[in-house]
């Protein structure tokens, strides 16, 4: 079953819909879109010094909000 990420969940600018089985399939998904501007790219890069999370842990918090997500 599929479950559903917005751009802003991820961390990202806007409410653009991602959809996945699992969480790499959502940020796979997601990274061309998250690439594709000037905004979007600004919030990828400075999103450590926002959220105070490396990359690992990122993905580890995002790993555990799809868990708790509801299947589409």
């Amino acid at each position: 079953m599929s479950k559903t990420l917005t751009c802003r969940e991820l961390g990202g600018v806007c409410d653009e819909n991602f959809s996945g089985e699992a969480l790499m399939d959502i940020v796979n998904k997601g990274m061309p879109h998250m690439m594709s501007d000037e905004e979007h790219k600004v919030s990828i890069m400075d999103m450590e010094s926002r959220t105070g999370e490396n990359k690992d842990q990122w993905m580890t918090r995002m790993q555990k909000e799809f868990d708790a997500k509801a299947e589409d």
